[in-house]
């Protein structure tokens, strides 16, 4: 990429053609870096990055208009600069400096795109463009700053918004919104007397608008409850009483607060009553969902629940499958699993409930249970149809003969050929049954697709216990229909239970599987996402490589303020390997997909290497920890560098990654990543499995890496 960058001669600046090879995303990146250069050239003519760009066909440009968008065939482009005068140009002899006056055109233009970033949630082209105003163009000017006070905010860095809440108010101290921010602001860095403080001045002021008012008591009310003392909650109650009394009971944050209250003042029948009303108010908010979530995990939490809810209403099962919902994503699993389980039995043919059921029995790890939650389903709605043919009659027939899970283990009988035949996986030699036509559109009901989830689940679980001998009979039944939909199914609600169900069904057709029963001492737990699949039931060496899989986990997700379902997934995993066991640690692909770019994209941190940083701290101090309370033997795996479009951040992260290992006296780090990739930074094409994951072949580079360490696993 070569950008030319050229200002014409004006205004006393001197005429400049700067030549920039440094990849760069906005054209605000380019005038930013021409203005070092220039300035570095050109000491005594300091320009500001205050400048208005052009094509070199004198086309306007936006300072956030994408570089890649500009480029010719020749990887290049021309950008004309135009110097906005923000002050007379500098004399020979200075005597007295006039205050440069604010271009407020170009000011109202950046301010203008900022917004429009800032309402896409792209806060960090935003911030690129305030601190531009605040630094060359308006140091004072106030909505500038109040962006930055809303993107910290934001991103929970509360100190720098603090810092710049306190430039805000020295400019106008009568402003009430900035002093309710810093009062939060001091409520999160544990300063609640201050935030008292700040709050009690802020409900003196005369002209303070009614919703301010309302606002800053329930801040007010909150920092007296949490001081702790009695005196002050007692306050805080007092506020609360009031504002419920004032309101009719209508106003849903006191009583939000006010059932905090009650709960920790031995009313939780009443706090519980209280916080479902909330919630009904207010079902997206994640504090409610946080706050119901623990009242339900705690002790008789789902009495209480009982006691609130009418059981003769058709609207009180649906109303266990929400909560249950809203209990799991805040890893209260005890409570989502009562509830559900509840839901399951007022509505035994509901098969959205009996899914999500099974989803929950996963993250407890109570494999046996799912599987018998699944044979009931199939069995009390036989007549139940995916698709053209496929009942719950055909898969309680194959489930008849295993009356639990463990009835299923070991390997499928040898007469069960399973083959790969590049779109499908076909099972007795019956090609018969994929000569229907594709699909071009899911014409399956809501019903359905859940339906087809839960046995693709089925097969997942049966899976990954090594319970395989169903899974032939199951995959003859299922895959036909998922055959006729295929890549479309990625597409609906249930592209995740395909996804998995597909690359397993793809997995079993490979030799060789290896399922010992019972369990010999010579046995490797490969601990992952879905990238532990590819190792599941293979051998390295004398050693069987065993699954615990956990679904969906970042490791973000293991920070100690979590709470999100993954990580009690993580634990209950952890907790069904034996002590002194060898394991492998397959973690970090979906925070490179998805999480580290999102996170620096809100500013939460500066770069990407300080993101990569932390959330590779976040889970070694958890796998340490491990290793000296189990005695685990860990190595830690690669994050594997399947797709091409995150291939570069995984590169950086293992860069990153594979030196924290080595610094650790606890972990091992499994040296292979090189040899995935080509020379031409490629996946090597006979590790590629479905575009998402590994081929077992890789685990010959295992072998390598391990060997050291053999006398010792």
């Amino acid at each position: 990429m070569r950008i030319y960058i050229h200002v014409d001669p004006s205004g006393g600046y001197s005429e400049w053609t700067y030549v920039c090879k440094t990849p760069l995303t906005h054209v605000h990146e380019a005038v930013t870096a021409f203005v070092d250069a220039y300035n570095c050239k050109f000491p005594t003519q300091q320009l500001t990055p205050s400048l208005l760009v052009a094509m070199a066909n004198n086309k306007p440009l936006e300072p956030t208009k994408k570089i890649s968008t500009l480029l010719d065939d020749h990887d290049s482009c021309e950008l004309a600069l135009v110097h906005v005068a923000t002050s007379p140009p500098p004399q020979p002899v200075v005597t007295s400096v006039e205050p440069r006056k604010p271009n407020h055109g170009a000011v109202d233009m950046l301010l203008g795109h900022a917004n429009k970033h800032r309402q896409n949630n792209a806060w960090r082209s935003a911030k690129a463009l305030w601190e531009a105003v605040l630094v060359d163009m308006d140091t004072a000017n106030a909505s500038a700053m109040q962006g930055m006070v809303d993107l910290y905010m934001q991103s929970t860095q509360w100190t720098k918004a603090k810092s710049v809440l306190l430039k805000l108010l020295l400019a106008d101290p009568t402003h009430q919104a900035p002093r309710l921010q810093l009062a939060t602001c001091e409520m999160h860095l544990a300063n609640s007397g201050r935030a008292i403080t700040i709050l009690q001045e802020l409900l003196s002021t005369p002209s303070l608008t009614p919703d301010m008012d309302h606002d800053a008591s329930i801040l007010l009310a909150t920092a007296l409850y949490e001081c702790g003392s009695i005196k002050d909650q007692d306050k805080a109650v007092s506020i609360l009483v009031h504002l419920l009394d004032k309101s009719n009971h209508t106003d849903m944050d006191a009583m939000a607060l006010y059932s905090q209250v009650a709960h920790d003042r031995g009313k939780p029948a009443q706090a519980m009553q209280m916080m479902l009303k909330v919630l009904v108010d207010r079902p997206k908010d994640k504090r409610v969902q946080a706050k119901c979530a623990a009242f339900l995990e705690a002790p008789r939490g789902f009495e209480y629940l009982q006691l609130a809810l009418d059981p003769t209403s058709p609207s009180t099962a649906p109303a266990y499958a929400y909560l249950a919902s809203v209990a799991k994503d805040h890893g209260a699993m005890t409570a989502c699993v009562s509830c559900f389980q509840q839901a399951v039995a007022q509505c035994p043919s509901d098969v959205m409930f009996a899914l999500n059921y099974v989803h929950a029995l996963e993250v407890c790890g109570r494999y046996g249970d799912a599987f018998v939650v699944v044979k009931q389903f199939v069995h009390n709605t036989p007549t139940t149809v995916v698709g053209m043919d496929l009942t719950c009659q055909d898969i309680a027939a194959v489930l008849a003969p295993y009356s639990t899970l463990d009835d299923a283990s070991g390997h499928w009988t040898e007469e069960a050929a399973m083959a790969w035949k590049g779109t499908h996986v076909c099972v007795y030699h019956n090609d018969a049954k994929f000569e229907r036509a594709v699909a071009t559109t899911v014409d399956l009901t809501g019903q359905q697709l859940d339906l087809l989830a839960l046995l693709c689940t089925l097969v997942k679980i049966l899976f990954l216990q090594g319970c395989l001998r169903p899974v032939p009979a199951l995959v003859d039944a299922i895959e036909p229909l998922r055959y006729h939909y295929g890549h479309l199914l990625h597409t609906t609600s249930i592209r995740n239970e395909h996804a998995y169900y597909s690359c397993i069904t793809q997995l079993v057709t490979i030799p060789s599987l290896h399922v010992p029963r019972p369990r010999p001492s010579n046995i490797i737990y490969v601990c992952g996402d879905s990238h532990a699949l590819a190792t599941a039931w293979r051998s390295v060496g004398a050693h069987v490589l065993v699954p615990a899989l956990v679904t969906g986990l970042k490791h973000w997700h293991l920070r100690k303020t979590s709470t999100f379902y993954p990580k009690v997934h993580f634990f209950n995993v952890i907790k069904s390997i034996p002590r002194g066991a060898t394991v492998v640690f397959v973690f970090g692909e979906i925070d490179c997909r998805e999480g580290l770019l999102v996170a620096v994209e809100k500013c939460r941190y500066e770069t990407l290497e300080e993101g990569m940083a932390h959330t590779m701290s976040i889970f070694m101090d958890v796998v340490e920890d491990l290793v000296r309370e189990f005695g685990f033997k860990a190595f830690i795996h690669p994050i594997v560098p399947v797709l091409d479009e995150t291939r570069h951040i995984v590169q950086l992260y293992n860069r990153l990654f594979q030196a924290k290992v080595q610094g650790s006296t606890l972990c091992h780090w499994m040296d292979f990543f090189d040899s995935l990739l080509t020379p031409y930074n490629k996946l090597q094409p006979s590790y590629v499995l479905d575009g998402t994951h590994l081929h077992p072949s890789y685990l010959s580079l295992w072998a390598t890496t391990l060997e050291p360490h053999m006398s010792a696993i």
